[in-house]
């Protein structure tokens, strides 16, 4: 939001971040405050959270009080704002800034319209599949270098709007960072490696749907589960060998399940369909090691959890 604030009327301000010592809690609790200048004027603007009430009394108070602490004038800032809030807060003179089709700063300026954003519903708590699957190739190819939203709706094999959908997610959860740049949109992680694999794991989804029992051939297919960690460590490899497939990739309806309790079939794997495809982010046969911690996240082995730790612990981020 700071980045496309920065820009207002056609001016470029210099924006610093401001540490409001000795405000009281209710003033300050989940907002950031910067501070704008330019040639010599200046004003502060306060970053309201998502989740806060919005009261316009309460807001009247607070902007009063914040303008006599800074000695500057004061704005608030909001993500979203309905009609009938906007219209409220400009009855009550109290200086805002929303989208970029709504400010009001009379200090500075006016830029307001009748088309105002629609808020967005956005799920914080567990990333959709194809929200994993590009925090992953963001992981695994940023390289700490911006991504285009095309490049990556073009490897996932997605549309624009379900990557702009996935990097929304991305972006309330605080894994990456967007910017526009002319007519391209650039995605940016908050930080690298294992660090933001650690940032991430709380919104990580097991991306395992099923695990079907067959006699099919699905050898070109990469191996998963506790097969797959068994190439990555000392784990012992299991009876029947685990193959992860895209359950896109395959009918269920033409796959030969078999309960291998009736069956001494020797050729018998263990097929998992996932919820996208494991074949974008394989290295030598073997699902990522993201995806693979994932899938075997609630298996109770206490040998499997020891492999998984060590095997993400040693791992080349």
């Amino acid at each position: 939001m700071i980045k496309h604030q920065r820009k207002i009327f056609g001016i470029k301000f210099d924006v610093e971040r401001i540490n409001p010592v000795g405000l009281p809690l209710y003033l300050t609790a989940g907002r950031s405050f910067w501070r704008y200048t330019y040639s010599g004027m200046s004003f502060i603007i306060v970053n309201i959270s998502n989740d806060e009430k919005f009261g316009v009394i309460a807001f009247e108070k607070q902007c009063a009080l914040l303008e006599k602490r800074f000695e500057s004038p004061v704005a608030f800032s909001f993500s979203y704002i309905s009609g009938r809030q906007r219209d409220s807060l400009i009855e009550k003179n109290i200086p805002f800034i929303s989208d970029a089709k709504q400010l009001y700063l009379p200090f500075l300026g006016m830029m307001l319209s009748d088309r105002l954003a629609q808020q967005k519903q956005i799920n914080a708590e567990k990333m959709m599949p194809v929200t994993q699957a590009l925090f992953l190739h963001i992981l695994y190819n940023s390289n700490n270098k911006p991504m285009l939203k095309k490049d990556a709706a073009e490897f996932l094999c997605v549309t624009r709007t379900s990557i702009t959908r996935a990097s929304d997610q991305l972006l309330s959860m605080d894994l990456i960072n967007q910017d526009m740049i002319g007519k391209e949109c650039y995605m940016m992680p908050v930080m690298t490696g294992k660090e933001l694999y650690k940032k991430a794991k709380p919104f990580l989804i097991n991306p395992v749907q099923r695990v079907i029992t067959t006699d099919s051939d699905f050898d070109c297919y990469p191996f998963s589960g506790e097969s797959a960690l068994s190439m990555c460590s000392m784990l012992n490899a299991p009876k029947i060998p685990v193959r992860a497939i895209y359950k896109s990739d395959v009918d269920i309806n033409e796959i030969s399940e078999i309960d291998v309790r009736w069956s001494s079939d020797n050729n018998a794997v263990d097929l998992e369909l996932w919820k996208y495809d494991p074949r974008l982010f394989e290295k030598n046969g073997v699902v990522d090691p993201v995806s693979l911690a994932m899938s075997l996240k609630e298996n109770v082995d206490e040998r499997i959890e020891t492999s998984v730790e060590e095997y993400l612990e040693e791992y080349e981020w």
